[in-house]
């Protein structure tokens, strides 16, 4: 062999090892390329070392060698030091949050779903390995805070065979398993995969019915009018929603979760009442949303329902000056003030806006209800009893006859039950029947606020919308100068000045 090529193989030979020491870290699922990398290596190494065999052995016994072989060592117990820190760090990894919005870590909802997780539960991605980044960086502080989660990911290109025995169509899709069970979806963000971790550790399906028969708001509805948007939510935390017509039932349904009546226009019959006040009876829970009872006689017999759990609805319409200076009307009112020691409303500090509501109030000596929401206090609102007044603009406080600011707009109650057998009943009611639908889902706190308040309804232990803080941006405006400045600074001054440096300490060492 020509004296220049054996340095040239060499070289190979190491670059080649580095390589496969590289793809062993990174890519150890091309199991094939790796070996067939191991091998070349090594065997290349070996023949290289069989050339110049006598050589070798006089450059081991030369006190050069013991020099360089001391050197070698030092570098090897530095970096295996580095590598066995690397390897606690994976072991036991931690990150930490220095962002004003928490927007790098899990929300303290997903934090109580990851507590439920008592048994072994792996997560399975299934993406290309060019995608895999922002998907493991979601799952990875998964991981981190439950002790029982094991993340594996899956490269849909190397291992075609999984893929269709898992029956994968999209990429980015996540298979859990747990106790048995196995399920699937499609990472999004941070939502979806804790929708579907709850989904998971789920023992019961739940049902939610929502009455209809009279002119209540319909889940078909796509119109700004209509709560499509809201029954969405319910579906994709894997509730259950049925209709449910009390006119051609004797009972309420025995798998019901919830009864939902969500701002009929026309009266109940008295044997409808009847059936939702014996469910009631039975350890059930209802959600009420009415609108203003300008005809104050059609929801009688449904709001006497809420009388037992501590909750009276107001035959008024609240109105709150405040929401005019924030561009709003007055009978639509912009609420910011929550009950902060419920737990659908801790912690919980979003606009939500309540058109055309009625008051909500607790009945004197009842301990069993809360207001969660409420409007600004007097003189800038009240709940307004004259009901011609508000409809034709000419709405004034009138004391004795009107109920002084703040005023209840969302309210909530329990009864317990008689014994250990016997169900907690529960109770939400909400004076707005507006609150619920399309047109004010996306610009305020609303769905959070009502799925929040349903989840506590069915007393669910997990979530079902999260209290994001928004992103307060401040924005670094740099000139062309600066940025030239940069480019100088990062790319040419700092690797000449290190360089130079390099050149300094190895001519000092040399002349030492």
């Amino acid at each position: 062999m020509k004296m220049w090529l054996y340095p040239l193989w060499v070289i190979i030979d190491v670059l080649v090892a580095l390589s496969t020491l590289g793809m062993w870290i990174a890519a150890p699922e091309y199991k094939t390329l790796c070996v067939g990398l191991t091998v070349f290596a090594l065997t290349l190494g070996t023949l290289l070392a069989f050339i110049r065999w006598n050589e070798l052995l006089v450059y081991i016994r030369s006190q050069y060698f013991k020099h360089v072989l001391y050197h070698v060592l030092n570098m090897t117990l530095v970096i295996g030091i580095v590598c066995v820190l690397n390897y606690l760090g994976n072991r036991n990894y931690r990150e930490f949050d220095v962002t004003i919005e928490q927007r790098n870590s899990l929300t303290t909802q997903t934090q109580k779903i990851i507590e439920m997780i008592k048994s072994p539960l792996s997560l399975t991605v299934f993406a290309k390995r060019e995608d895999w980044k922002g998907i493991l960086d979601l799952l990875k502080l998964y991981e981190a805070q439950g002790q029982n989660i094991k993340l594996t990911a899956i490269d849909t290109d190397t291992r075609p065979d999984l893929v269709k025995e898992k029956k994968i169509t999209q990429n980015g899709t996540v298979v859990i398993d747990y106790m048995g069970k196995e399920a699937s979806f499609v990472i999004s963000d941070e939502l979806s995969v804790t929708n579907s971790l709850l989904k998971i550790l789920r023992d019961e399906k739940i049902v939610l019915y929502i009455v209809k028969g009279h002119e209540e708001l319909s889940c078909r509805e796509t119109s700004p009018e209509g709560i499509s948007e809201l029954c969405a939510k319910l579906e994709a935390q894997n509730y259950e929603v049925k209709e449910l017509d009390l006119a051609k039932t004797k009972a309420v349904p025995s798998d019901a979760s919830a009864v939902l009546v969500l701002g009929p226009i026309s009266g109940y019959l008295e044997s409808e009442a009847k059936q939702l006040k014996t469910y009631l009876g039975q350890g059930g829970s209802l959600y009420l949303a009415l609108a203003p009872a300008f005809k104050s006689e059609v929801y009688d017999n449904l709001t006497v329902l809420a009388k037992p759990y501590g909750l009276k609805l107001g035959k008024d319409v609240v109105i709150d000056r405040t929401s005019t200076v924030q561009g709003s009307e007055a009978t639509i009112p912009i609420i910011s003030s929550y009950d902060p020691g419920h737990p659908v409303t801790q912690g919980f500090e979003l606009r939500t806006v309540f058109p055309l509501s009625s008051s909500v109030s607790v009945i004197e000596g009842n301990d069993a209800a809360t207001i969660l929401a409420m409007t600004s206090a007097f003189p800038g609102s009240w709940a307004e009893t004259n009901l011609k007044g508000v409809t034709t603009g000419k709405a004034e406080f009138k004391e004795g006859e009107d109920l002084r600011g703040p005023v209840g707009l969302l309210g909530v109650g329990e009864l317990v039950g008689s014994n250990a057998t016997s169900k907690d009943s529960r109770f939400v009611l909400l004076g707005s029947s507006s609150f619920l639908i399309n047109a004010y889902q996306n610009q305020s706190g609303n769905p959070t606020l009502f799925l929040n308040s349903l989840s506590w309804l069915i007393n669910d232990e997990g979530i079902i919308s999260f209290n994001r803080p928004g992103v307060e941006e401040f924005p670094v405006i740099l000139s062309q100068q600066h940025l030239h400045m940069i480019f100088v600074i990062a790319i040419l001054l700092v690797p000449i000045v290190f360089f130079g440096c390099a050149i300094f300490i190895y001519r000092r060492r040399r002349l030492l």
